[in-house]
């Protein structure tokens, strides 16, 4: 697993922000083809074709989203929460590991830490002076 710097984790929420909202998008659009699903499905006697292709979105919308998904997680970012864009990168501070803290669609930069084993409820204030 990659370890980043602050500057290092900076460079990627850069690069990786129009790929987690491309993620939140697919998981809407996942979303509501799986509840137009579940109606067709309810509705099956009088609609028994899908002549929307309803179920090829469904099917495709989910390998787009997987495929997003997998491509966070190739730069060890851990995707916490879609809808606000909480991800957590790997990093150390004092020789002990951590996770930068990061709700895209929340906040301008990465400014929070929290430790491997907390929620990022418990996250705490980058300082300017620790060890990164």
């Amino acid at each position: 697993m990659k370890i980043y710097t602050i500057e290092e984790a900076r460079e990627l929420v850069h690069k990786i922000k129009p790929v987690i909202r491309d993620i939140k998008s697919k998981a809407y659009d996942y979303s509501k083809y799986h509840m137009e699903t579940s109606r067709l499905v309810f509705n099956f006697r009088n609609s028994p074709y899908d002549k929307d292709g309803i179920l090829d979105k469904i099917i495709n919308t989910r390998k787009e989203l997987k495929k997003l998904i997998d491509e966070v997680g190739s730069h060890s970012v851990l995707l916490r929460d879609i809808e606000s864009g909480t991800i957590d990168i790997p990093s150390q501070m004092n020789g002990e590991e951590i996770f930068f803290c990061w709700k895209i669609f929340e906040e301008q930069d990465v400014m929070w830490w929290h430790g491997v084993n907390e929620h990022c409820s418990k996250r705490k204030p980058l300082k300017q002076k620790e060890n990164l």
